[in-house]
């Protein structure tokens, strides 16, 4: 009985979400095979618009996401998804088209104010640089090349113009006006030696590349129906073509482009049709439902379909690293989805094996060119997933050996491509050009490498230089890192041709590498010279090992974690004789080399080990794992590769070979650290009630000790005011205020009594090889 009303149901919905639909009623086995491949997943969504969404789409380094809706609105998203740039121009021009560049400095709008109009947005900061406004009618599509030389327009004036990025400014290149009517897209082939572009009489051009410019390389006529979308695959040389007559496909064979294969019955393409990065899906739309296709070697189908939208979609995107999959619609909604099975584009991957921010000059250098070299010349070994013999202390040597070569890889690429001369230790760089000076304050700023860089130079050197600057120079020094391949450039200064002296130059940005003002610091908290550290017949001393975050490259920041690892790490030191060095906004792999570290080292009988995390936590319910969230760990890793996991933590801590550790967290989720959330005794046994403080000392430390304290179970636990600690913190820093009561002597069990009644509830227990009678405890000095 169900049948029929299906069918009736789906009669005045447009004949493919017919046919789909009649497929899932009558053969749904069928239907679940399409819809299961891509393990498609909704993660964001921007509704209610207020008008139908023209295009939507990350960044190449997903720093940025922006959409256009129909009233000429066109809004740009940071990575934390805060709204960063907000431009309405005239709402007749309806929804503008947009494109970023691939070194992510600009954002190129079409539409801006009028129809015919092109912004070039600044991204660092948001400013509008330069309006272009040479097309007469509406535009239709930008594109840049991949290797951001050139900006290619397509408009309904009938013409197409590529122009070229040079002095800061796009300027035009060359034109093309013979179009039979007008183009409606253009796509640059992944090396761009190629440029194709379809026009409304489904006419397709492809331009081939000739030492600077674009020449006439072949023709196709296909007059069925307008040639709405082309697009060329990111990894060969072959593109794709959509009309309302569905997708055709052509390949370079034996120096010509030729027709291969169609999709005719299963796609009407009335919108941009995009490739994934890994060049193996198109993403497309089909009335209200978006389509991915896979792209075989000698056939494309269907493979999956979302049918969330209410009205047409106007189109998809994926992001660059095959994370993310979006889809926009008239029904005025932006939804992001995660994707499964999508493989990154090979400039992903590059920048996942560096595994730091990227300067301007280093996503400017990373063309194909230097992509190719990079991917061709890494060792295979260092790429391969973690093997399930390796640790993971292994596995992140693994990683940090990759990253250090990629980063040597680039900055030789870099040195060639900004003419860098290398020196004996030094290198000198040419100076790209003037930005002005400033008189009252005698600073000259310049560029080089495409940061500016303020020097301080007296008025009358500064006259000189301006009339003499081409023949400067940039002079650093170049040294190899300690541990490893790649090299560190500082100390940058200015030569002044005209009075041959040299100036200390202050650069926004290392171009070569960055320099985080925000990554890891270690500092040690030591007690007074002379002072007695915890001590057992003199012997014994107490280290503690803390890491803090407040600082995250994908995830909110925190203001306590590092003044609460501080805090107690000055009141361990200067009560108790504690040794302890705070860590402050590590790495996953800054966080396991440390780690490792002090695995590495000696201690006696009698040593303790506090080791303390304080920062985000997460609890993953797919795996049933905890995990501490480091600074670089990722939103969008499903496999939780860029998390410290409970699990991999309990058996580094358990391993280092100091006999009794303590081991405190004060993170979301941190009760999960422990599977059976064990409990322990809350007081000291009656056993010991008589007994003298050194014998009670002695008694403790003879089995070997493995607590834990977490701020929470299975919960989010609060930061707390700013300054003023987490409740948690607070209490455990109260705790070590108390000192052991009268007998100077503070237990595990004393410091329950201070947490237990913070909200969250706390958890305590013990893993690995702790041993029953065991205890952690501080003795003031």
């Amino acid at each position: 009985m169900g049948f029929v009303p299906l069918i009736i149901k789906s009669v005045n919905l447009p004949y493919m979400r017919q046919f789909y639909i009649l497929i899932l009623v009558l053969f749904p086995g069928y239907m679940s095979v399409f819809s299961q491949e891509m393990g498609l997943k909704e993660s964001k969504e921007f509704n209610s618009l207020g008008d139908y969404a023209r295009l939507a789409q990350f960044s190449p380094y997903r720093n940025y996401f922006a959409y256009t809706i129909g009233n000429n609105t066109l809004r740009i998203y940071n990575r934390d998804w805060e709204k960063v740039f907000e431009h309405q121009g005239n709402p007749r021009a309806v929804g503008g088209v947009f494109a970023f560049s691939p070194d992510e400095k600009y954002l190129a709008y079409g539409r801006y104010k009028g129809n015919n109009d092109i912004a070039i947005i600044r991204l660092e900061d948001m400013k509008v640089i330069q309006v272009i406004n040479r097309h007469s009618e509406y535009i239709t599509h930008l594109e840049f090349s991949n290797d951001g030389g050139l900006l290619v327009s397509t408009s309904s004036d009938g013409s197409m113009i590529i122009w070229q990025h040079r002095n800061e400014a796009f300027h035009i290149h060359q034109v093309f006006s013979d179009f039979e009517t007008y183009p409606n897209e253009s796509s640059f082939s992944f090396d761009d030696r190629f440029l194709v572009t379809g026009d409304t009489r489904g006419h397709v051009l492809v331009l081939k590349r000739r030492e600077s410019t674009y020449e006439k390389f072949q023709e196709f006529q296909y007059r069925r129906h307008s040639v709405k979308t082309v697009v060329f695959n990111p990894k060969v040389d072959e593109f794709v073509t959509g009309s309302l007559y569905g997708l055709r496909r052509y390949r370079l064979q034996s120096d010509a482009f030729v027709f291969t294969d169609s999709v005719d019955d299963k796609a009407n393409v009335d919108n941009p049709v995009c490739f994934s990065p890994d060049g193996r899906y198109l993403g497309t739309s089909n009335y209200q439902t978006a389509v991915i296709f896979r792209v075989s070697t000698d056939s494309i189908y269907p493979v999956d379909f979302v049918f969330r939208h209410m009205d047409n979609v106007f189109g998809a995107t994926f992001s660059e690293d095959g994370e993310f999959f979006t889809t926009f619609s008239s029904d005025q909604r932006v939804i992001v989805w995660e994707i499964d099975h999508i493989n990154p584009s090979d400039k992903s991957r590059v920048v996942s094996w560096l595994n730091a921010d990227l300067s301007l000059a280093q996503r400017h250098a990373l063309t194909p060119y230097t992509v190719g070299q990079i991917i061709g010349a890494v060792d295979k070994f260092l790429m391969l997933p973690r093997d399930e013999f390796e640790t993971s202390v292994e596995y992140n040597e693994r990683l940090e050996k990759l990253s250090d070569w990629t980063l040597m890889m680039l900055q030789k690429e870099m040195e060639s491509l900004y003419s860098v001369r290398s020196r004996s230790g030094m290198i000198e760089i040419p100076i790209q050009g003037l930005v002005g000076y400033n008189a009252d304050l005698q600073i000259y700023k310049i560029k080089f490498m495409g940061t500016e860089a303020g020097v301080s130079i007296p008025i009358p050197a500064a006259r000189n230089f301006k009339e003499q600057w081409k023949k400067g120079y940039i002079r650093a020094t170049k040294e190899r890192s300690a541990d490893g391949e790649s090299y560190r450039y500082g100390s940058f200064e200015l030569y002044n041709p005209a009075d041959k002296k040299y100036y200390v130059l202050n650069p926004l940005e290392n171009p070569f590498h960055l320099e985080n003002e925000e990554k890891v610091i270690r500092s040690t908290f030591r007690a007074e010279p002379g002072s007695d550290s915890l001590t057992v017949k003199g012997k014994g001393t107490t280290y503690a090992l803390m890491f803090a975050s407040n600082v995250y490259d994908y995830y909110a920041d925190l203001v306590n974690p590092v003044l609460d690892a501080q805090t107690i790490a000055a009141e361990l030191g200067d009560s108790y004789g504690v040794v302890s060095e705070v860590v402050i906004n590590p790495t996953l792999s800054e966080t396991a080399s440390v780690i490792r570290e002090f695995a590495s080292r000696a201690y006696n009988p009698e040593d303790n080990l506090m080791v303390f995390f304080a920062g985000h936590g997460v609890y993953d319910e797919v795996f049933r794992e905890g995990y501490v969230i480091s600074r670089d760990s990722r939103m969008d890793d499903l496999g939780k590769t860029s998390y410290l996991s409970h699990s991999n933590l309990r058996t580094m801590i358990n391993n280092i070979d100091c006999p009794h550790i303590f081991l405190v967290m004060d993170v979301c989720f941190g009760g999960t650290f422990d599977p059976h959330l064990a409990s322990m005794h809350r007081g000291a046994p009656a056993v010991y009630a008589d007994i003298s403080t050194q014998e009670f000392v002695e008694r403790k430390l003879k089995y070997k000790t493995r607590l834990y304290l977490t701020s929470g179970g299975k919960e989010y636990v609060p930061d707390g005011r700013p300054g003023f600690h987490s409740p948690f913190a607070r209490r455990f820093i109260e705790s070590l205020r108390y000192y052991g009561g009268d007998d100077g002597v503070l237990t595990t069990s004393e410091i329950l009594q201070f947490v237990e009644k913070v909200n969250p509830q706390p958890r305590f227990g013990e893993f690995g090889d702790n041993e029953p009678g065991s205890d952690f405890i501080l003795v003031v000095r």
